[in-house]
């Protein structure tokens, strides 16, 4: 089913919550006297509530409501829209000012960014004017501001449901003159009221605080300049309202030396070839690839062996009654001239899978590289049928590569179809004997290590090996992850506040095992590292490299040239207008 949509999700199925939206900017005090409180307190005190609520569902919905409220403050700060901002502060607002502040540390990172670690209790008290005029003062002399992100982690309020103490975590992304790039994060207490159908803030204290500095950015998005600015349909609107996201391959279609880009697309597809000058030129229609469109995995690789990039996409089919709906699967032959014929009958892969994925790989060894296509399930008509372990989801299949000339499903016999709701797989030799393994990703339930036993045959053995990984899982990746020669996983799933900030509620209800379960759901990525006896160790949390929210595909590379792998993760979910409309 849509990302977008699995906060709600997650909630509705712990605890059957209904959520309420924000009731927008404004209120009773948007005409106030802009005049500073004539008494400031000494120290801020946010208690928390002498009388809490109780009822897990009520509290979320006001935590929600609260929640929204504060991503369009975030709005409003990104614009740096000063004057609008104080419509979500309160007259008699107090809070420590967010700038100046005292630095006490220090620190070199990687990439030739600078951590800057600040003494909060160095902010001065002040009313909303001066407190918002801190925020001028940090956000102001920025190019460009990204992000400006006020996330509400937790929250508790008074029975009355007036006024609450929540915790806020603080993010801002921005761009500097000089061409650099700064991050600021930090986390805060703060005390609100509902005022006449409003949240306002009414203190504020600043817990921590620190600045990441890139003199110079590190990256830059070059896509429209070097002609692969591709814009699509807003999701929601006519002509993209899919519940599957399209990947993207890229190969040496023409033997240029270059790496040219596929991507599959709803309309038609696209096929970037590259230019010595680093720009690309799209010609998916005059090399035989532009359609049909739709697909979503895809992967570049010689089905042939006779030298050149053969391209396979997998497409969404599924039943109606006794027909087929949707499209077969399509493998495009390269002329070695980077021209292509589709050759999916002749192969045998004109068949109708619910394709999400694909991984190419010679899992028998017989020097013709083989298929492994995930089958995802039809959200848009027929929901996961378990959270914790969904098994209506389509099968998988694995095709064998007959020599260059044909393939075959092997999935059923070798017992790796099975009916999960699989998303993503990734291929590698971890246990270092000379074939290749398959690691298997699966959304709403447990991950599947296959090693490859090498005589044509698989076992499963991610519980054995400690890698079952039970959650919303999206992606994965092999690599040597701390430099002792052997493959480590990295594995992508879902984190979600909402998600975490209901599971915390229900910590003393739950028996241990069931908790720990169901925070898996909402805890973000994982990362196992290989231990010498064979097996695997989950990284702790705490050390990093795991927090990447609404993670999707992974990638380990290393980007600064030290020796040692970093991880890019996509994340992110599909909004509407507003920061709380997913």
């Amino acid at each position: 089913m849509p990302r977008s949509s699995r906060n709600a999700v997650l909630a509705l199925a712990l605890l059957a919550p209904a959520f309420a939206c924000g009731s927008g900017a404004g209120g009773s005090d948007a005409g106030a006297p802009e005049l500073e409180p004539s008494v400031l307190p000494d120290a801020i005190s946010i208690s928390d509530p002498a009388d809490p609520i109780r009822d897990i569902e009520l509290v979320e919905d006001l935590t929600e409501e609260v929640a929204d409220r504060l991503l369009d403050l975030g709005v409003e700060l990104q614009r740096r829209d000063f004057v609008k901002a104080r419509e979500w502060f309160a007259p008699d607002f107090a809070g420590t000012v967010v700038d100046p502040l005292v630095s006490t540390r220090e620190a070199a990172l990687h990439l030739g960014a600078n951590l800057t670690a600040f003494d909060v209790g160095s902010g001065a008290i002040a009313g909303r004017l001066g407190f918002l005029e801190s925020f001028e003062r940090l956000l102001g002399p920025y190019a460009r501001v990204e992000l400006a992100l006020w996330k509400v982690k937790g929250a508790e309020f008074e029975r009355d449901g007036r006024s609450g103490k929540i915790h806020l975590y603080l993010h801002v992304i921005a761009d500097t003159d000089a061409g650099g790039r700064e991050d600021l994060a930090g986390w805060a207490w703060a005390g609100v009221e509902k005022r006449k159908g409003n949240w306002f803030l009414v203190r504020f204290a600043l817990e921590s605080l620190e600045r990441t500095r890139l003199e110079r950015r590190a990256f830059r998005d070059i896509s429209a300049a070097a002609g692969v600015g591709h814009l699509g349909i807003r999701y929601g609107k006519p002509g993209n309202t899919s519940d599957a996201w399209n990947g993207a391959a890229a190969g040496d279609v023409d033997g240029d030396g270059l790496f040219d880009i596929f991507v599959p697309s709803g309309g038609r597809n696209l096929l970037y070839r590259a230019r010595a000058d680093g720009r690309f030129d799209e010609e998916a229609e005059a090399r035989g690839v532009a359609g049909p469109g739709g697909g979503t995995g895809t992967v570049f690789f010689d089905f042939d062996n006779d030298g050149d990039q053969d391209l396979f996409v997998a497409h969404r089919a599924w039943r109606v009654g006794d027909k087929w709906k949707g499209e077969t699967l399509h493998l495009y032959a390269n002329d070695g001239q980077g021209h292509f014929t589709d050759v999916t009958a002749a192969v045998g892969l004109d068949v109708h899978r619910y394709g999400m994925s694909v991984t190419a790989f010679d899992y028998d060894l017989d020097g013709f590289v083989d298929l492994f296509v995930t089958g995802y399930g039809r959200a848009a008509t027929e929901h996961n049928d378990a959270w914790l372990e969904a098994t209506n989801g389509a099968p998988n299949s694995l095709f064998r590569n007959l020599g260059g000339e044909r393939f075959e499903d092997v999935a059923g016999e070798l017992g790796m179809a099975g009916t999960k709701w699989t998303y993503a797989s990734a291929a590698a030799d971890y246990d270092a004997d000379g074939d290749l393994d398959l690691y298997v990703v699966n959304d709403y339930g447990s991950n599947e290590l296959w090693r490859n036993e090498g005589d044509g045959t698989f076992k499963e053995v991610a519980e054995q090996l400690g890698v079952v990984d039970q959650g919303q899982g999206m992606g994965a990746a092999w690599g040597d992850l701390d430099g002792d020669g052997r493959l480590d996983l990295y594995v992508a799933n879902m984190s979600s506040t909402a998600g975490n900030r209901i599971l915390e509620r229900l910590r003393e209800s739950l028996p241990a095992g069931d908790f720990e379960r169901l925070k898996k759901f909402a805890a973000g990525n994982s990362i196992f590292l290989a231990s010498p006896e064979g097996g695997f160790r989950r990284q702790e949390r705490a050390a990093g490299g795991v927090g990447a929210n609404w993670a999707w595909s992974v990638a380990l590379n290393d980007f600064d040239l030290d020796a040692c792998l970093d991880v890019f993760c996509v994340n992110g979910f599909v909004t509407g207008d507003l920061a709380h409309d997913t």
